[in-house]
């Protein structure tokens, strides 16, 4: 073979052999059946345990451009844990829907410490903010975060949706966020404390201003304009206290211009609110949420 032959033959190899690999490359997806987990610090705190500003990261091998949904846990705002048995399978249903899913820790009260609010607020709020800073590296789009939260973990994703001061003190903004979905908060206005939770509201929001600064619903009737906040699907069930609560911030969020949506999943108790989502024919929780997913991230 003479040498511009073999120089053809030669072309014609490399060319079939780059395409066999482009073709051969898993492509992007968001959705599996399978995700594996990475853990990563998204603030470091002099003196502070790592593990309480540390986030898992719940994907396939390849995701790109992923919605991402991000998940706090509850509590009582001081207890709990991102990495529990509920968390993994909340993590493969929303895999499965095509989310990225992302499990976050923040730091606990408790009467030996001096966490207090807003430091689990502002905590959620660097999380998200980790989450915009390292969007390409995870694979998901920043512009279609989703913040669900369950008990004291859904007074928080609540807050973070309404605060006019959270997200910008980590260099974002309410309208960072698309969607927020809040699973049977206590209350969202911790000035008009349930009896049976003072105790609890207390501790973690010790005097008055914190209590106003830490209310959804007040932080929302402040700002007085709702149409930067993300769309609000409010779950609760129970007591006339607590469906009173949810549907005011329902209503005051509309009032200024946004949009929120009321679901009462009675008669479940305050833990299967959690436990129940996603489950395979479940009836009262899992429809509203993936149907409001489903329109404000637009999977």
């Amino acid at each position: 073979m003479s040498r511009k032959l073999w120089a053809v033959a030669l072309l014609f190899a490399l060319v079939a052999a780059a395409c066999s690999s482009t073709q051969s490359a898993d492509p992007p997806s968001c959705t599996t059946a399978e995700p594996d987990r990475t853990t990563h610090t998204y603030r470091d705190i002099d003196g502070v345990d790592p593990n309480l500003t540390s986030l898992d990261v719940w994907s396939g091998e390849n995701p790109a451009d992923c919605p991402v949904l991000v998940w706090v846990h509850g509590g009582s705002w001081q207890a709990g844990d991102k990495s529990t048995r509920l968390t993994t399978d909340k993590a493969s249903y929303f895999n499965e829907l095509g989310f990225v899913f992302v499990s976050v820790n923040y730091r606990l009260a408790s009467d030996t410490n001096d966490i207090r609010w807003p430091d689990f607020g502002d905590d959620v709020a660097a999380a998200v903010q980790w989450v915009r800073d390292n969007a390409e590296d995870i694979g998901v789009d920043s512009d279609e975060i989703t913040l669900m939260g369950h008990s004291s973990g859904a007074h928080l994703v609540s807050i973070v949706g309404t605060s006019p001061s959270l997200l910008p003190r980590v260099g974002a903004d309410r309208s960072d966020v698309a969607c927020v979905i809040s699973l049977d908060s206590v209350t969202h206005d911790l000035t008009d404390e349930p009896p049976w939770e003072t105790d609890i509201i207390d501790l973690s929001f010790p005097d008055d201003a914190a209590k106003v600064d830490g209310s959804p619903t007040l932080q929302a009737l402040e700002v007085g304009d709702s149409s930067d906040a993300p769309a609000f699907l409010i779950v609760t069930r129970g007591r006339d206290a607590r469906l009173d609560s949810a549907a005011r911030l329902g209503d005051t969020i509309n009032d200024t211009g946004g949009s929120a949506e009321v679901v009462d999943v009675s008669p479940y108790d305050h833990g299967e609110v959690s436990s129940q989502l996603g489950l395979p024919g479940e009836e009262l929780v899992t429809p509203a949420v993936e149907s409001f997913v489903q329109s404000c991230s637009g999977i």
